[in-house]
């Protein structure tokens, strides 16, 4: 059985070498920089970050959500996970609705921008309620199609 539990910055620095390829393309897409460097700044500056672990105690998975300083009710929701991910992809189908309830309470509207060759977490996002806006044809440092999403409190 999976744990979910607030996240460390030595969870990040042992994730990032081990993401998935697609996790670690868009980070470089979108911002121009290794998850080596992004991943400890996110759980560093971050109020709303956790970790998925495996029952070895090893995280396979961060997520969050960055509340938006100028828009009370948008907060800015990723996930990063290594090909651990698949292993325990029915528990996470389970728990998904209830960490969703609690990332709305940081924030009504959740959203953000993915990568168009992240098929897997998009098909996620789908399942999950996630609505997708637009395509940005030229979006972040690389100018990669990237998608925008957005999910409202029900």
């Amino acid at each position: 059985m999976i744990t979910i539990r607030r996240a460390k910055v030595a969870d990040a620095i042992s994730l990032a070498p081990r993401l998935r390829s697609a996790d670690r393309d868009e980070c470089r897409a979108y911002l121009g920089m290794e998850p080596e460097v992004v991943l400890p700044q996110l759980v560093q500056q971050g109020n709303y970050v956790w970790a998925g672990v495996e029952p070895n105690g090893e995280v396979f998975g961060l997520f969050g959500v960055d509340p938006v300083k100028d828009n009370p009710h948008l907060g800015i929701v990723w996930m990063v996970s290594s090909p651990a991910i698949t292993k325990h992809r029915r528990e996470l189908i389970g728990m998904t609705p209830k960490w969703l309830k609690r990332l709305h309470k940081v924030r009504p509207l959740l959203g953000n921008h993915i990568d168009a060759r992240n098929t897997t977490h998009i098909r996620w996002l789908k399942r999950m309620g996630f609505s997708f806006l637009r395509t940005h044809a030229e979006f972040g440092v690389e100018k990669r199609p990237f998608h925008e999403f957005a999910r409202l409190r029900s």
